[in-house]
């Protein structure tokens, strides 16, 4: 993960939470929107990790709903037995949420603070 800003706080599939822009180093995904809601332990469970195969020289409208849209939560976390490396899937909630500014933005625009 090279950088990360919260866009918004927003509605998937009926639970409210926050969206958060990735950026990473990863040629073949390089930027992915990490969603956030709450959790019982007092802090965020990341929901789901989608990337944005449209072009923006082609599709300039940024709108989440699109199909170009693709959910790779599994792609990015799950074993070849299709198990999901929840190592893996934690580290990476952890290094979106640890950088600076995430969780408390999260928490201003979910109003937890």
């Amino acid at each position: 993960m090279t950088d990360a800003r919260v866009r918004r706080a927003t509605d998937r599939e009926g639970i409210h939470c926050c969206e958060v822009e990735v950026h990473t180093d990863d040629a073949e995904t390089p930027e992915l929107l990490a969603y956030f809601g709450a959790s019982f332990d007092n802090d965020y469970d990341m929901i789901a990790v989608v990337k944005n195969d449209a072009k923006s020289e082609i599709d300039w409208y940024d709108n989440n709903m699109h199909t170009a849209f693709t959910d790779v939560s599994e792609e990015l976390f799950d074993t070849p037995t299709m198990k999901t490396d929840w190592g893996r899937r934690e580290t990476f909630k952890e290094q979106v949420l640890s950088y600076p500014g995430i969780r408390a933005e999260i928490g201003r625009l979910m109003d937890w603070s």
